[in-house]
């Protein structure tokens, strides 16, 4: 399995392959222990392991994206366009950098999303309290 670098490095169709067949063992794995055919138990953990860990890299560039669409100045740039955005995390900023192009593959904006602030716990919290700003950065195109 893959570390946790290479998987932020990866494409989202090459990540849900990667859990696609990572779950399909599990099945399999699941399989051979009911029918007392499984020889190596700590590959069941293992298997899990790396499923969590995709689920999470999935998931996370998930919430950078909506994190980088609520931002008043991302809506602005993006406004009657039609996009796409990809999400990767990038080291030196410690942020995910959230891509935004057009049908044809031109660049719109780029938001830099800091996921690790702390925000509030509870449903309660959401409501009463400021909600931290996650957006750190952003690039204009031309």
């Amino acid at each position: 399995m893959a570390s946790i670098v290479e998987l932020r490095q990866m494409s989202n169709d090459k990540l849900t392959d990667m859990l696609e067949n990572s779950r399909e063992e599990m099945f399999n794995l699941r399989f051979q222990k009911a029918s007392a055919r499984l020889e190596n138990t700590a590959r069941l953990s293992e298997v899990r392991h790396e499923i969590a860990q995709l689920e999470t890299v999935l998931h996370m560039r998930e919430l950078a994206i909506e994190a980088a669409i609520e931002d008043p100045a991302t809506v602005e740039a993006l406004a009657d366009e039609e996009w796409r955005a990809n999400a990767r995390f990038v080291y030196e900023d410690s942020a995910w950098r959230v891509d935004f192009t057009d049908k044809a593959g031109k660049g719109l904006i780029t938001t830099y999303v800091d996921l690790n602030k702390s925000r509030p716990k509870g449903r309660r919290a959401r409501r009463t309290k400021k909600q931290p700003q996650l957006v750190v950065g952003r690039e204009e195109r031309a």
